[in-house]
């Protein structure tokens, strides 16, 4: 028999003013373990406890379970800030309060209390992809595989992975593992993100109570009609949010840095006239791209909130949002990277590490541009 976890008090849930203050507050702590957190490829202690400070896995939870539950405009809004501050945060952070709100939306109230019961804001990694299986055994599953790009896994105490079931006619889990009772692998070397040490982590044989496993195919059991979102719905605010934080950063340290900077004999960068448009131009842009994704995302929280319609093709509508929004904002800041010249290039600089965490942020899945493909024969079959 499972033992029952005495549940702590459950804080207030906080407002999106709220949240962005408590980020706005800690800026300079943030930021000061930026650059650590890249020659780390993980996010320092220091960092850890910065964001179990604010309750970053919580945001987007189920208000039932402790969480803010953030909708999808308002998640946009606050990685936004966090990104801004510290990428490592954002990029782990969004993990872990994705996998807070699906566990908290879905598990049994038995699960709930083995999760949440003695840590209000507890640390999951999460991978969707179902690379590993599972097998069914008295009180549970036994869960065996590999899952690549666990985010924050190093600094999770817990890991919600996606199996799919060693037989004939399998069916898709999802469970939560301690990672302690996992191998959580080495090194992250690669060219963006560095600092979210998304290694993998390989399970053998780990029993899975199924107080601790969720169908995902069953509706949630609390929260509201968002936690029913497909995957790339539900986590599209949180994407975007990350890319506008760093691309909005990239803007403002290359405002200062080209105030000071002179290449060769050529003057001030500030006063060249080619990059006062090239950065007007794409300043322009990154607003527009943005008040775009909140007025798509806030048309879905509508829809979630109100019982409103929303149905296949409004899904691939917002998903081709998420591509195109990204793809405009990532090229917004390229094209002024070429402008910086050389002392760009240096660790010390924020430049470098914006300009590559946002062309990271381009190839997660949620903002590949096939969505635009999809999207596109959708309008042809309307048109049809």
């Amino acid at each position: 028999m499972t033992t029952m976890t005495t549940r702590v008090a459950q804080p207030a849930a906080r407002s999106i003013e709220q949240l962005v203050d408590e980020i706005s507050a800690l800026h300079s702590q943030f930021d000061a373990t930026a650059a650590e957190s890249e020659e780390l490829g993980d996010a320092p202690q220091a960092l850890v406890d910065l964001m179990r400070q604010i309750r970053v896995p919580m945001i987007k939870a189920p208000l039932e379970v402790g969480g803010d539950r953030l909708l999808l405009a308002d998640q946009c809004r606050y990685f936004t800030a966090l990104s801004y501050s510290n990428p490592t945060a954002a990029w782990t952070g969004f993990n872990h309060a994705g996998a807070a709100a699906a566990a908290g939306s879905r598990l049994s109230d038995e699960g709930i209390d083995l999760l949440f019961g003695s840590d209000p804001s507890p640390f999951l990694a999460a991978v969707a992809m179902p690379t590993g299986t599972f097998i069914r055994v008295d009180g549970g599953v036994l869960m065996n595989g590999t899952w690549n790009y666990a985010s924050g896994v190093r600094h999770a105490d817990w890991a919600m992975l996606t199996a799919i079931e060693a037989v004939a006619q399998p069916t898709v889990t999802l469970a939560v593992i301690r990672t302690a009772d996992a191998t959580v692998h080495g090194d992250w070397n690669v060219m963006a993100l560095k600092g979210t040490g998304s290694v993998s982590i390989t399970a053998k044989d780990v029993f899975v109570p199924t107080a601790l496993t969720v169908d995902p195919m069953e509706p949630a059991k609390r929260g509201g009609a968002m936690y029913g979102l497909n995957y790339p719905v539900f986590v599209a605010g949180e994407n975007l949010g990350f890319t506008f934080g760093v691309c909005n950063r990239f803007i403002d340290e290359l405002v200062v840095y080209a105030r000071g900077k002179s290449r060769g004999f050529d003057g001030r960068l500030a006063d060249r006239g080619a990059f006062q448009y090239e950065l007007g131009k794409s300043s322009q842009q990154l607003q527009a791209v943005q008040a775009h994704a909140l007025a798509t995302l806030a048309t879905v929280d509508d829809a979630m909130e109100n019982g409103n319609e929303f149905t296949p093709r409004d899904e691939t509508a917002v998903a081709a949002m998420t591509a195109y929004c990204t793809e405009t904002a990532v090229s917004a800041i390229s094209r002024l990277m070429s402008f910086a010249g050389a002392g760009a290039l240096f660790n010390s600089s924020p430049l470098q590490r914006c300009f590559r965490d946002a062309q990271g942020s381009a190839q997660h899945l949620v903002a590949s541009n096939q969505s635009l493909d999809r999207y596109g024969a959708v309008l042809l079959e309307a048109d049809a």
